[in-house]
């Protein structure tokens, strides 16, 4: 057994600590990806692009965002960072038409 691999493990602690300094500063200039205008501005879209891409199932109710109330509607992060991705990899037909 190589017990060269366990000469560190002291080091785990401050690792991790340094790795959650890193990840609070991150969050603090990550935009809010939680309304139509911040997931609009993130996509570089407007906000009546991201509601075809919402009325054509791009964006799925349950999954990318969800009715908070009758009026207002929250978005999931993740799905959105997810979403961005497949579109920059051309994942996604942004072909989409103008509903009136």
């Amino acid at each position: 057994m190589n017990l060269q691999a366990f000469e560190n493990l002291e080091l785990i602690p401050d690792l991790l600590s340094a790795v959650q300094q890193i990840s609070d500063r991150m969050a603090k200039f990550a935009p809010p990806l939680t309304s139509k205008k911040e997931v609009a501005r993130f996509l570089g879209k407007t906000e009546r692009t991201i509601n075809n891409y919402m009325s054509q199932g791009y964006l799925k109710d349950g999954y990318h965002y969800f009715y908070k109330n009758a009026k207002m509607i929250v978005f999931d992060e993740d799905a959105i960072l997810e979403f961005r991705d497949k579109l920059s990899r051309g994942l996604i037909d942004e072909k989409v038409t103008i509903q009136k």
